[in-house]
């Protein structure tokens, strides 16, 4: 009879939120919702249903920080926003935050090369942006030294014709 009162008022505790997992880690029920949210947004992408999975990754990111929970959403959020667009700052930005807010965890140590390769994708399309303004300019400059060169042709011609 003792330990079925203990199991009760253990249970009671955890329940009432007296129980945490640390500072700024969420209490026990925090971890347990937040599991149970990141097992369903997997159900969700195993089905093919990226979007609704998105809506509950976000959910659990926006929610209570819950070590090994709110990581792992985050670093799953990124990669989908990714899929959906590329070097999207959205995903950077969620990627910035598993960094600074979970520098241990192995979803930082994960998102690290795929930062890099955002990093990459973002320095390449600056990189685009300036040859393409290059090119216009460069192109611009072209055409004016066609008509020039045209306008030359002509004042040789009439010049040969003066001199006939």
């Amino acid at each position: 009879m003792r330990i079925g009162t203990l199991i009760i008022c253990l249970a009671a505790l955890l329940c009432a939120g007296c129980a945490t997992t640390g500072q700024g880690e969420g209490s026990f029920m925090d971890r347990y919702s937040g599991s149970r949210q990141l097992t369903q947004a997997e159900t969700m992408l195993k089905e093919g249903d990226t979007h609704a999975a998105m809506h509950v990754l976000d959910g659990i990111c926006n929610g209570p920080a819950v070590a090994g929970v709110t990581d792992e959403a985050l670093f799953r959020l990124a990669l989908l926003t990714l899929k959906a667009k590329p070097g999207s700052a959205q995903a950077q930005h969620l990627l910035k935050r598993l960094k600074k807010e979970y520098p241990g965890s192995q979803w930082t140590a994960l998102a690290a090369p795929v930062s890099e390769q955002v990093n990459a994708l973002e320095e390449q399309r600056r990189q685009n942006k300036a040859l393409k303004g290059s090119n216009q300019a460069l192109t611009r400059e072209v055409t004016e030294l066609n008509q020039r060169l045209e306008q030359l042709k002509n004042l040789d011609q009439e010049l040969e014709k003066k001199a006939r």
